[in-house]
Order: structure tokens, then sequence, then C-alpha cells
């Protein structure tokens, strides 16, 4: 369900201020993100230059705070989202590139990326899954076999998972693009679980595969699916619901 307050309520909210990282006290108390200046938040957020402006995003990222994030959708109107914390800043050409909107690069210091504390998280305990240790196992394992095979086919690779961004691995080979989700499985067929995030980057990109790595621990044995691809092959069944008071 939407909420949107005025600018009065988010400066009382957010400490005040007119800084897109809201703090008090040194301490971060929420976001008030405008769209022309980042337009994939809040997954990422580009900050600019100055002492003030990259002291607020490390102070984000290094404090592990939880804060309220708002967007601007009018005059005096402003939508929350949700709460979200910094998983990770890059500072790197072709990130700030990716997320440069209409700014110029030559203003821009770095890219924030958040996570949403609120998104639902569904542990899988017994009936045949795999403790937390053995799944982060067998991730792993398929995460080095995919970027190993990768580098070898002459990809250039960039370890995107801290990213939230609805991918793992962005893969770059002269003019080829990939943005591929990894998934690992002890199992000698296919089978995984995709994120409602996964699931709409897939849609909305053409570039986006799922690489699937049976036996990842044992004998690697890699498939691999563009979006439409998983949908047309794979059936999808619902393990759980996030219920909201209709409105």
């Amino acid at each position: 369900m939407s909420k949107t307050i005025t600018t009065q309520e988010l400066a009382k909210l957010t400490a005040g201020g007119d800084d897109y990282i809201r703090t008090k006290l040194n301490v971060v108390k929420g976001l008030a993100l405008r769209m022309d200046l980042n337009p994939d938040a809040p997954d990422a957020v580009v900050f600019g230059k100055g002492p003030r402006v990259e002291g607020r995003a490390r102070l984000f990222l290094e404090s592990g705070a939880v804060v309220p994030a708002y967007v601007k959708r009018g005059v005096n109107k402003w939508e929350y989202l949700g709460l979200f914390r910094t998983t990770e800043i890059r500072y790197d050409k072709e990130t700030i590139e990716y997320h440069l909107g209409n700014r110029k690069p030559e203003e821009v210091a770095g890219v924030l990326f958040l996570a949403s504390v609120e998104e639902p998280k569904i542990a899988m305990i017994g009936g045949g899954f795999p403790d937390a240790a053995t799944r982060k196992e067998i991730e792993d394992a398929a995460i080095k076999h995919v970027t190993n095979s990768l580098k070898k086919d002459g990809f250039q690779v960039d370890d995107r998972q801290n990213e939230n961004l609805g991918y793992d691995l962005l893969a770059i080979k002269d003019t080829v693009t990939r943005f591929i989700e990894v998934k690992g499985t002890d199992n000698p067929e296919p089978r995984f679980f995709i994120t409602r995030n996964e699931s709409k980057f897939a849609d909305e990109n053409s570039e986006w595969f799922i690489y699937i790595v049976c036996m990842a621990r044992r004998s690697p044995q890699l498939h691999v699916f563009t979006g439409r691809e998983m949908r047309q092959k794979f059936s999808f069944s619902p393990l759980a619901w996030e219920c909201n008071l209709a409105e």
C-alpha cells in the first residue's frame, strides 16, 4: 500500500536538511531521493563529489544503518518505499556510467547499492532442503564454476552479488553484455528458486541469462537459459505468498 507525506513531514522524520542522505549527530536517519537524479533508486543511488556528500555515503555503509527511504513524486509529495540498508559502494567508471542517468560523469563520485530489509527471506529447512552452511558451499562452488567458464570464453566478469540488482555476474566481451544469475544445486537435474527481483529483471532485460550448475560440489554440469527459455522450460510453483492489506 503506497504512503505519501509532505516535505514538512519528511523533514520531521529524517532530521531535516536537503541532502539525499539525512543525518543527525552523525547518525543516518533516512533517505530523500529524486528519480531525475537517481533513475535506478532505491536499488542504486548515485552520489556526488565533495567531503560532506562522500562522507555521508561512507557513513551509511559503515554504520550498517537501516533507514526509511522516500522518493519524490511531485511538488510537496514524497512516497515511502520501505526500510533499506547499504550493501556496497562502487567507484569504478563502468558502474557510475551504468547508473548515471542525466548526471555528468565528472560530477559523480560513486554509487551506493541498497537492499530492502523488508524483502521476504524464506529459509527452506528439512524436506530435502540443505542447511545454510551447505547452501553457501553450493552457491560458492556454482559462482566459481560459472566465473571460470566465462573467463575461458573471453568474458570479463564483475561480481555483483552484493548489489541486489536481479543478477549475480556482469559479463562483457567486445560488444556482448550478459547479466547472469547463477543457481547451484547438488542434484543432477536443474532445480532452483528465483526471487521477485530476479524475475522482474529477467522479464525486462533480454541480455539476462540464468546459469544453473548441477552437481556443483562434485562434478559441475552447466545449463544456460535465456529469460524467455527459462519461462518456457520450467514450471513455477509458489512456496509462499507475501500478504498486504488490500486498499
